[in-house]
């Protein structure tokens, strides 16, 4: 999630638990095939999945670090390459690599309304599904890998905190690409209570805009092994937990500060649990689809990293480089490489390998060992459809 909100913190990182599924085969040796021939993969979404866009991945830097679409394509002997560069303006097709499937790009959205938005843009994920349906179709050998949605929430609470510097204009705006004026403007005349709740119907309709997309681009194009990942709870990330922070901050600190970040913390989460409900019921029973519960397994990885062999789940890994507008630090990738991390612990930490076990690289990123916690819980849901 390049780009990913004004003012505070999105998405994503990592978690639950171990996978390694072997069948038995009859002797000693175990049999690691995978149940269901996969011969291609297919990805679609946003800075969590892509592959390279723009000439880096959003992880510390290091000469193995597979995103968790490039560690599952891996599990059937695949690999993966980004079918888009950033060209510095715009978006193309990737002409130095041939036959690229991971249209992910970092900064994608559900409903992209930044710099150049158009229905054509491809920071729109649905965009990206739809490119690859105009040229082909899906066949039971496929697997596709698809996630979105959290710099969707993440616009969405930063344009609800600039209310009282905008009069809910930006609030507003974004509410208007999926909800009537008759929604809006009766939930804002109502007080603080139902323009909090509106969110929740905002984030369910993008839900519904989301499968009718996977639906039309995907599931009707044949695709009959899908991937698709719920939103983490982006309120667990460093740059979310620093945003709360400062609403507590800013409602004077001590019991009052700390019940104000409370109740923010829930309106953000209710959100979420809206579009993930809502995900949920419109995916339903249907076998294709092996629905993520990514929501829960960021919540598990904080809350017990050791379980995880997870050192810090609560700072990040890559050095700040400077303070952004919002007041939020800035992070590079391109210089958060694995050299630079062991070269340099932070304070109070010792060893080269002190990064290894960071669950986020910058404000809202997972590292590599987090990708590949994200990979292992794909995986135990996949493998338990017999897909791996």
């Amino acid at each position: 999630m390049k780009y990913v909100l004004t003012r505070l913190a999105a998405a994503s990182a990592a978690l639950l638990g171990s996978v390694l599924v072997a069948g038995c085969g009859g002797g000693a040796t175990a049999d690691t095939t995978p149940q269901v021939k996969i011969t291609s993969v297919k990805v679609f979404g946003d800075s969590l999945q892509d592959s390279g866009t723009f000439g880096y991945k959003f992880t510390v830097q290091t000469a193995d670090n597979l995103v968790y679409p490039e560690r599952i394509a891996a599990n059937y002997g695949l690999s993966l390459c980004n079918f888009y560069v950033f060209t510095g303006t715009t978006f193309a097709a990737n002409t130095a690599k041939t036959g690229c499937t991971n249209f992910s790009i970092g900064g994608g959205r559900i409903t992209y309304t930044g710099a150049g938005a158009s229905a054509a843009n491809p920071l729109n994920v649905g965009v990206q599904m739809a490119t690859y349906a105009a040229v082909g179709s899906y066949t039971a050998s496929d697997l596709v890998i698809i996630d979105g949605g959290g710099n969707d929430a993440a616009d969405l609470v930063g344009a609800y905190l600039n209310i009282p510097r905008d009069s809910a204009a930006a609030f507003s705006a974004l509410l208007g690409t999926l909800l009537t004026p008759t929604q809006i403007g009766t939930a804002l005349a109502g007080g603080a209570t139902t323009t909090a709740q509106i969110g929740g119907t905002y984030m369910a309709a993008l839900a519904d805009k989301f499968y009718a997309s996977i639906k039309a681009s995907v599931l009707d194009k044949g695709a009959t092994h899908v991937v698709l990942m719920n939103l983490p709870d982006i309120t667990l990330t460093p740059r979310f937990q620093a945003v709360l922070d400062g609403i507590a901050l800013a409602s004077g600190g001590g019991t009052t500060g700390a019940t104000a970040r409370a109740q923010a913390q829930a309106t953000f989460r209710a959100w979420m649990s809206a579009y993930n409900t809502q995900l949920a019921a419109k995916v339903g029973n249907d076998e294709r689809v092996a629905l993520i519960d990514f929501y829960k397994g960021l919540q598990d990885q904080v809350t017990t990293p050791a379980q995880f062999g997870l050192t810090n789940s609560k700072d990040t890994a890559c050095p700040r480089t400077g303070v952004g507008s919002d007041g939020l630090p800035t992070y590079s990738f391109p210089t958060c490489t694995a050299a630079a991390l062991s070269a340099a612990p932070p304070a109070g930490v010792t060893g080269a390998d002190w990064w290894k076990t960071y669950g986020f690289s910058d404000g809202f990123h997972p590292t590599p060992y987090a990708h590949q916690l994200i990979q292992q819980l794909i995986a135990k849901s996949i493998t338990t459809k017999g897909w791996l």
